[in-house]
């Protein structure tokens, strides 16, 4: 059977990256959509459909955002969609809609070892589930086992008490007075937990970007202690994650936030950290850490899903 062209869509929080295969194989006309410019999400596929001048009738698409019905509401932003309807009215010949940290999990199997960069000593996977975790706007994390992904919202569980550091207690202790209840994972290993950190650990209004605050670790010593902070809680949340799941077939870690983290730091200490666990350290030990250094996660995971759509 012939193959027919799809759109490949990867949803974030503000941007649409969008392009097509027309083979499965590979991916082109690639282009990135200010979702704030578009009124619906049937009037942005129309507008880069006009620019391609070419008839698109499937689509597999990931979304920053839960997909439990045929309702899609996005997290971050007021975008929305019925599934139903835009298959009915655009993608006649097949849609699959996801979460955009399961459709990028569904990318992993293709990965060489030149996409990845091993955190701490290598460690040779074994046979066993692997989790993908991704901190950005949100703190998305989607688990792989026997070959089938699998959606969480682990982002949101509540940081235990067992997670203290100096700095980091202040910073729960302020959260909750400020909020009125208690942080997740996700309040902090995010965008905006990078702001609020440099808030709490500066007692002032933060100024600078994430950007800023990532990369002012050489200048500014609060700066670094955000950092520092972070990648504490980073790998007490990956440590938890790789429990829950059993991942011995491994850990990986994508997107921005996680590539400036990891930027000069010992990551021995982040392993150690990782491995910290009085009662299951041996089988954190044998799990591997990588960060994945490619930027098309989603495309890989949406090409694999376009021969099944």
């Amino acid at each position: 059977m012939k193959f027919k062209p799809c759109l490949l869509a990867d949803f974030g929080a503000t941007n649409a990256r969008l392009s097509i295969t027309t083979d499965g194989k590979n991916y082109q006309k690639e282009l990135n959509l200010k979702i704030e410019n578009y009124s619906s999400i049937e009037i942005l596929f129309k507008d880069y459909f006009a620019i391609l001048d070419l008839p698109i009738s499937r689509a597999v698409i990931g979304v920053a955002a839960p997909v439990i019905s045929d309702e899609i509401r996005f997290i971050n932003c007021d975008f929305k969609f019925s599934i139903k309807k835009l298959k009915n009215s655009i993608f006649m010949d097949g849609l699959e809609v996801l979460n955009d940290l399961a459709l990028q999990a569904h990318g992993l199997e293709g990965l060489s070892e030149s996409d990845l960069e091993i955190i701490g000593q290598l460690k040779t996977p074994l046979s066993g589930p692997k989790i993908l975790v991704a901190p950005g706007t949100g703190l998305g994390m989607a688990g792989i086992v026997e070959g089938k992904v699998i959606s969480t919202e682990a982002g949101h569980l509540n940081i235990p008490a067992k997670v203290s550091k100096d700095g980091l207690n202040d910073c729960i202790k302020a959260f909750i007075e400020i909020k009125k209840r208690h942080p997740t994972f996700e309040d902090f290993l995010s965008g905006k937990g990078l702001n609020f950190f440099y808030s709490i650990l500066t007692n002032q209004e933060c100024r600078l970007s994430n950007e800023e605050i990532l990369n002012n670790y050489k200048t500014d010593s609060f700066c670094l202690e955000v950092k520092e902070l972070m990648n504490y809680l980073y790998a007490s949340y990956l440590r938890y994650m790789a429990l829950a799941l059993g991942s011995v077939g491994g850990v990986y870690v994508s997107g921005s936030i996680s590539e400036s983290l990891f930027l000069d730091i010992d990551k021995d200490k982040f392993r150690f950290n990782f491995e910290d666990s009085e009662t299951m350290g041996v089988m954190l030990r044998a799990t591997p850490l990588y960060r994945i250094t490619v930027q098309d996660l989603g495309f890989k995971g949406a090409l694999k899903l376009s021969n099944l759509v």
